[in-house]
């Protein structure tokens, strides 16, 4: 039976500024919300209700990750270079430490105890096991300039752990201004390099690691074959200059994308025909998403972000999958059946990584 996103919570009255990052525990039992406010809110998925805030001070809580599978241990990036890990028993504790000392800690990912920090042009890697214990393995260099680029500033945009033809392990760093770089893991040491003729101002890569998109900061999203670093084809999604955000959804067949018109919108990753629209007021720029598709309950849901414009509190709309009955009205054709098969069949080939 098809599916059809729709509103179901709109998180809002905690956060005072823009919505910055956004994070499904493993089980989608929790969203975790961080904002330019200096504050991180952890909310029920079922209920909507507020269950814990954990405020920095004026420090803007930039980035944020769950460290799989635990339902109860999180990580956040801080605006001051600052990386906290909680942990939400009887009570949370918070405990931290400096990862970089010159710059906001924008964007972070995980694999299994391998904790990756970005950090405007650092990018370090760090070994986190047990609560307090953080102990830093490498650190990745950007790719060597080229003509187009060599006096535009290095600034990470994207980090991704993927399983690649380059390695079981590979980290791929997408760049503002120099293109996208995969590192291997194993090796330690860089595996290849996707040379982008646009701007890169946001990046997702498909499970099976095999497809790249990217939000090209002008006119929408492009899609690449990560195996021959070829163009596959566009969607049109006018970005007004914007680090747009971009995700694969639903194991690879749908494509979420961010907005500066309030419309929030899911493609097809094959034809790119457009599958649904998730509506915002009008004036809404949603810079932060999230997806989530808890394969067990067979709960499909999504998460978007505002930006504080004009007077207005960021806040969060929380989206989840209903049947519809009458598919002529349906717009969002993702087949349950499907989907939940190609899901697990990919969990069985692909290991979870964030």
């Amino acid at each position: 039976m098809p599916l059809q996103y729709k509103l179901y919570h709109r998180l809002e009255e905690e956060h005072q500024d823009t919505i910055t990052s956004l994070a499904f525990s493993s089980h989608g039992t929790f969203l975790a919300v961080g904002s330019l406010d200096g504050k991180l809110s952890l909310w029920s998925t079922l209920s909507g209700r507020k269950l814990h805030v954990v405020v920095t001070g004026s420090n803007a809580v930039l980035s944020i990750i769950w460290m799989m599978p635990s339902e109860n241990h999180l990580l956040c990036g801080l605006a001051n270079g600052v990386v906290i890990s909680i942990h939400i028993d009887d009570c949370v504790t918070v405990t931290g430490f400096t990862a970089h000392y010159s710059s906001p800690v924008e964007y972070l990912a995980v694999m299994d105890c391998i904790v990756v920090t970005g950090a405007r042009s650092e990018v370090f890697l760090w070994n986190h096991e047990g609560t307090a214990k953080w102990t830093q393995l490498a650190q990745i260099l950007p790719p060597p300039s080229i003509s187009v680029n060599h006096e535009s500033e290095v600034i990470v945009t994207s980090l991704a752990w993927a399983r690649t033809k380059y390695s079981e392990r590979t980290l791929l760093v997408a760049y503002l201004h120099h293109g996208i770089l995969l590192w291997d893991a194993i090796k330690v040491k860089m595996a290849h390099f996707v040379y982008v003729k646009t701007l890169v101002g946001s990046m997702s890569v498909s499970r099976d690691g095999n497809v790249l998109v990217v939000s090209n900061v002008t006119t929408g999203f492009d899609i690449y074959h990560l195996n021959d670093s070829s163009l596959d084809g566009s969607v049109l999604q006018p970005s007004n200059g914007m680090l747009v955000p971009v995700a694969f959804i639903h194991g690879g067949q749908a494509i979420l994308g961010g907005s500066t018109c309030g419309k929030v919108q899911i493609w097809d990753s094959t034809d790119r025909s457009l599958l649904g629209t998730l509506m915002h007021d009008t004036k809404d720029v949603v810079l932060s998403i999230a997806a989530h598709v808890e394969s067990r309950e067979d709960r499909f849901l999504i998460a978007t972000g505002t930006c504080a414009l004009e007077g207005r509190r960021g806040y969060v709309q929380l989206w989840h999958a209903v049947d519809v009955e009458d598919v002529g009205e349906c717009r969002l054709c993702l087949v349950r059946f499907h989907s939940l098969l190609e899901f697990k069949r990919l969990q069985t080939v692909i290991p979870m990584v964030s």
